[in-house]
């Protein structure tokens, strides 16, 4: 059961890790250059490439902002540019999963590239800041709504901050943080990551 479980997860972060890689080639970079943007060591970045190891949502926004992509751009290899009428639906239960290094995540609308926004919903398990790795940032700002569930929302500049179900925060994503569950089943929630101040197109 164990071994099935493992070969479960590696064959749902194959794809994205292929398209790490497709993306990494594509901008003549090296598995050495990509893993120095990281911050991880090169044997990491190639663990990450063929589905060895999970990638944390910190380490995509590096590569997306680097590789100059869309963060959708990683899940799908379909994703259309974003232009004047189009939208995008996703269906209850249609979103693709995928699991990252410190939650699974559902994906929303990533059949559309070039967005200002990045919505997920995402499964939020682990119990402690050391299971996830500490506090990270990002660019850009984020809305966090949680759907079911309480998690708890630590960050550099404020005291951990207790959220139920429906309750929201909206914060800037330079300011470090991260988020655990705070009972005793797992925390969904939705997350919104918007550009940075005076960044919008």
């Amino acid at each position: 059961m164990r071994e099935a479980a493992k070969s479960e997860k590696r064959n749902v972060r194959q794809p994205l890790g292929r398209r790490i890689s497709s993306l990494r080639k594509s901008k003549g970079m090296t598995l050495s250059e990509v893993a120095d943007m990281c911050g991880i060591s090169e044997a990491t970045m190639s663990r990450i490439e063929t589905g060895q190891t999970d990638i944390s949502a910190h380490h995509l926004f590096i590569l997306a902002n680097e590789f100059g992509a869309d963060i959708a751009e990683f899940f799908t290899d379909h994703a259309k540019p974003l232009t004047s009428g189009m939208r995008s639906v996703t269906r209850s239960g249609e979103a693709k999963g995928y699991t990252l290094a410190r939650y699974s995540t559902e994906v929303l609308c990533a059949d559309l590239s070039n967005k200002d926004m990045h919505p997920a919903i995402n499964h939020v398990t682990a119990e402690s800041l050391d299971e996830v790795g500490g506090l990270w940032s990002h660019d850009g700002q984020e809305f966090l709504h949680v759907l079911k569930g309480s998690i708890v929302l630590h960050s550099e500049f404020y005291v951990p901050l207790l959220l139920d179900a429906g309750d929201s925060v909206y914060f800037e994503g330079s300011m470090k943080h991260a988020y655990v569950k705070a009972g005793d089943e797992p925390a969904t929630i939705l997350v919104v990551v918007g550009p940075s101040r005076g960044t919008a197109r």
